[in-house]
């Protein structure tokens, strides 16, 4: 038995508002806004060098904070702190059980994961978030490259769509949401005074259709949904519904200044601020102190308010160590990239970026 209130989980769970709980869906909505992010510098100023400088101090902005999250959890395990695998039996998670935190040859694993095998191949024994990590580097280089060799093209529009359809055809997801955001750099330019009326109405089926899109289970068990009615050809293309929905989503905000005002509040800008150190953490703090509080509280408050007092307190405590991962790890780090990148390759890449301008 899965569900703990009466229909309420399983009501939820079939209902557009998953898309809001959706591991995958979010993920697509990461590598949007990446695409987005990585090429909007570029798309301000012009310059190749923002792409060679971006590209150039890449690795080591996502390795450090990574690094520290392989060290904050082999510290936690060593201590014996993560009490995930109790309270599975209680939430009858087999996501918890099967030995997420209960790592063998432990300190050898961690060196292996150290020297990049988190970052360079996936590997999720230290986080299962990791395995989005290579994805994150590898296309970061694809979003530098493709704006690089189309510096020079009056076309990079239509490229755009050329290659987002060879990437569909192809199955490449991945690609296909960093190409994406790098589209919605041309759609978020200023296109003059627009019909406040339809600018809602358009926002609104945006933000719809995109939770829609976002609730198809990732487990496919498609019964009970909205899916269910849909015909089994359409059903066949679900790989690509997370991926539309995420456009669609980012896309929406990009279009309403309404939306943008809402997440430039100080509330949504501090969540933007700890959002990559809130990404790496939230799985450690939640199988360890979320755990340990669980299996604290259930016996005198039963499961349903334990899990409201778990997850109060495991949310305020995720957000302060966030801000302090952010502020004395992932901060250093990016000023500690940009160093590296102009001590050793800076001058070198501004000439060559010049000398690849007046060559063309």
């Amino acid at each position: 038995d899965l569900q703990h209130l009466p229909n309420l989980e399983v009501d939820f769970g079939q209902s557009v508002f998953s898309a809001f709980t959706n591991g995958n869906f979010c993920v697509c909505i990461f590598f949007v806004l990446s695409g987005f992010v990585l090429s909007r510098k570029y798309f301000q100023s012009g310059s190749v060098h923002d792409l060679v400088s971006g590209a150039g101090r890449r690795f080591i902005r996502l390795y450090i904070p990574i690094a520290a999250t392989i060290i904050i959890v082999y510290l936690t395990a060593k201590a014996g702190l993560f009490y995930n695998a109790s309270a599975a039996k209680f939430v009858h998670s087999q996501w918890c059980y099967e030995g997420i935190f209960n790592i063998p040859d432990i300190t050898y694993m961690m060196l292996q994961s150290l020297f990049c095998s988190a970052l360079l191949n996936g590997n999720q024994v230290f986080n299962t978030v990791f395995w989005t990590m290579p994805i994150e580097l590898y296309f970061s280089f694809f979003v530098y490259g493709f704006l690089l060799l189309t510096h020079y093209t009056s076309r990079r529009k239509l490229v755009i769509v050329l290659t987002a359809i060879l990437c569909i055809l192809s199955n490449n997801v991945f690609a296909v949401l960093f190409l994406s955001g790098i589209s919605l750099n041309y759609i978020s330019q200023p296109h003059g005074e627009r019909n406040k009326f339809i600018s809602v109405i358009t926002t609104l089926i945006l933000l719809f259709v995109a939770l829609v899109l976002g609730s198809y289970p990732t487990n496919d068990e498609i019964k009970g949904t909205l899916y269910e009615h849909l015909g089994h050809t359409l059903v066949e293309f679900h790989l690509w519904f997370h991926a539309l929905g995420a456009y669609l989503l980012v896309l929406a905000f990009v279009l309403s200044p309404r939306l943008q005002r809402l997440v430039s509040m100080r509330f949504f800008r501090f969540l933007g601020y700890i959002s990559f150190s809130l990404y790496l953490l939230h799985v450690p703090v939640f199988c360890s102190l979320g755990s340990f509080v669980f299996l604290k509280v259930v016996g005198s408050l039963g499961y349903n308010y334990s899990v409201l007092v778990v997850f109060l307190i495991s949310t305020g405590a995720l957000f302060l160590l966030s801000w302090l991962m952010t502020k004395y790890i992932d901060e250093p780090g990016t000023r500690l990239a940009r160093y590296v990148y102009e001590r050793f390759f800076g001058n070198t890449a501004a000439d060559d970026a010049n000398a690849v301008g007046r060559d063309n």
